[in-house]
């Protein structure tokens, strides 16, 4: 049995690499700077379309 911790036991170990691992990182940069972002995700076009490519990339 492994141990896991940090990133891989909130279940988020599958956005490491791939196109996933992308748009995941790309979503995460973006909003850290988006003023519009912290507000409201749906204001913003551009954290809606990294929000809606986030979702198509994890069904594959």
């Amino acid at each position: 049995m492994t141990d896991r911790t940090g990133a891989e036991a909130a279940g988020a170990g599958s956005y490491r690499s791939g196109p996933q691992g992308v748009a995941m990182r790309a979503l995460v940069e973006h909003t850290q700077m988006c003023e519009q972002c912290t507000d409201d995700v749906q204001q913003c076009a551009t954290g809606r379309a990294l929000v809606r490519t986030l979702r198509e990339t994890a069904r594959g």
